[in-house]
């Protein structure tokens, strides 16, 4: 008898504990359940009750990042629901003692034909990605949050930056502008699917030399390159910070209608005006804007359209034939010129009107092959900013993706030293060379001779004369 009434108490006491539970027992009222793609907002849920009891949630792929509880809060965030196509989802909220459904809606903003936060309206980079493109230096970083400011935010005198909505990708208040011309680097959008009429827009200012400061439109699937574009209307006479204010561009891709693209923005220059200000980066229309300057596409050419293993005229004796030189605006002179290029004793120089002379040179293609090593012979480029100014890319064919830039970090004066490179990593992709002279000061000059690319065996070298790669 008294095993039975220890039985029956023990009973009586987990039925008083589970009610009790109950009488706790939390659940789930909708807040806001529907997700829109011009807002980028959360969903919340209302937990009444211990929100303790809540085990997971359970559907389309959810994870524990992909929600977050508090005390009286579900959120779903919106890094998960941009991923999700239009229409209605429902998921399942696991209890200690039951389980609850709750139902979203995913808002139809042709969601899958636009790049998310083409607006900057989070007041962040939210959907973007960025790196550092100079020696890995975060101090030199041109994409970081600062950079989103306000849009009406007053640039100078009277002069705003026109973009749409709240933010803008711009220059921060409390950055001199010559500061802010140092800064390098590179960001990425996310993924889009080309559809409506096929064209795209976008809101750009700044950007004087369009070789160094340009956005690309980049098919995600190869990488190639379909098109690059700067910032046309620069306009030399103003004065101030006028020319930061943003233009409205649009362009025709309706070629490439149904493929993934997204689009990579670079800032790689650090003289005056080398930054970009943007805004508004839209990628589904119906019809065209009525009122916006056709972009033009400024996606580089390099030279012969074969690739042999040896560069043609590496050693400059035949001239500058098979090179072409860039005729981007923000190499020219105030009288409209670039003269900057010239072959002098079989050496290619960049100061055709004296060390101040800027100007972008490529060579045609060459197909990486044998060892994999080339080399070349640079001398002077020992300006102050060298390294930044002055240098040497290689670059991939198709994605025109930068393999390498490098210095000549061993100058010497005039002395033509020599510079090993190894590519054996891209055996039998195709490349071609990018020489710049970005500078104006004294020994702000750079001269080339004797590229070689092609060595049947691993020549021999001194690891020291091994070009150093500024992009790390």
């Amino acid at each position: 008898m008294k095993r039975n009434l220890i039985a029956l108490l023990t009973m009586l006491g987990l039925i008083a504990s589970f009610a009790s539970s109950c009488s706790d027992e939390a659940t789930i009222l909708s807040i806001n359940s529907e997700f829109d793609f011009n807002v980028l907002n959360d969903i919340t849920f209302e937990i009444t009750g211990n929100a303790n009891q809540i085990s997971h949630l359970e559907g389309h792929n959810i994870a524990d990042g992909d929600y977050e509880i508090s005390s009286s809060l579900l959120t779903i965030n919106k890094n998960y629901l941009v991923n999700l196509m239009p229409g209605k989802y429902e998921f399942k909220v696991w209890f200690s003692h039951h389980s609850e459904n709750i139902s979203l809606t995913i808002l139809d903003k042709n969601n899958q034909y636009r790049l998310i936060n083409g607006s900057f309206e989070t007041g962040n980079y939210f959907g973007w990605s960025s790196r550092n493109v100079f020696k890995g230096e975060g101090a030199l970083s041109a994409f970081t949050n600062d950079t989103i400011v306000i849009n009406n935010e007053v640039l100078d005198s009277d002069n705003v930056y026109g973009g749409d909505g709240d933010y803008v990708y711009g220059l921060p208040q409390e950055v001199s502008k010559m500061s802010f011309e140092e800064k390098m680097g590179y960001l990425s959008s996310s993924e889009f699917v080309l559809g409506g009429n096929g064209y795209i827009s976008f809101k750009l200012g700044a950007a004087k030399n369009a070789d160094l400061t340009y956005l690309s439109v980049v098919e995600s699937l190869t990488g190639i390159e379909i098109a690059r574009f700067g910032n046309s209307l620069f306009d030399k006479n103003l004065s101030g910070l006028e020319n930061a204010r943003l233009h409205q561009y649009q362009v025709d891709l309706s070629a490439h209608l149904g493929k993934r693209l997204h689009f990579e923005i670079y800032d790689l220059g650090g003289r005056d005006w080398d930054f970009i200000t943007l805004d508004n980066v839209e990628t589904f229309h119906q019809e065209p804007l009525e009122i916006a300057t056709e972009a033009l596409d400024i996606k580089p050419l390099a030279g012969l359209s074969y690739a042999p293993n040896q560069l043609v005229n590496g050693d400059f004796s035949d001239d500058l034939n098979h090179w072409r030189i860039s005729n981007a605006s923000g190499w020219h002179k105030s009288d409209g010129t670039s003269d900057t290029w010239r072959v002098q004793n079989g050496i290619l120089k960049s100061d055709s009107s004296g060390d101040a002379a800027r100007g972008l040179i490529r060579s045609s293609f060459f197909r990486v092959d044998g060892s994999g090593i080339v080399s070349l012979e640079m001398g002077a480029a020992q300006g102050s900013r060298f390294d930044k100014d002055t240098f040497v890319s290689i670059k991939q064919r198709g994605t025109n993706h930068e393999i390498i830039r490098f210095a000549n970090h061993l100058h010497n004066g005039n002395e033509m030293l020599k510079y090993f490179v190894d590519l054996s990593d891209y055996s039998g992709e195709i490349m071609y060379f990018e020489i710049a002279d970005n500078a104006v000061g004294s020994w702000d000059t750079i001269f080339i001779d004797n590229i070689i690319t092609y060595y049947e065996e691993v020549p021999f070298f001194n690891y020291g004369q091994m070009a150093q790669n500024l992009n790390y």
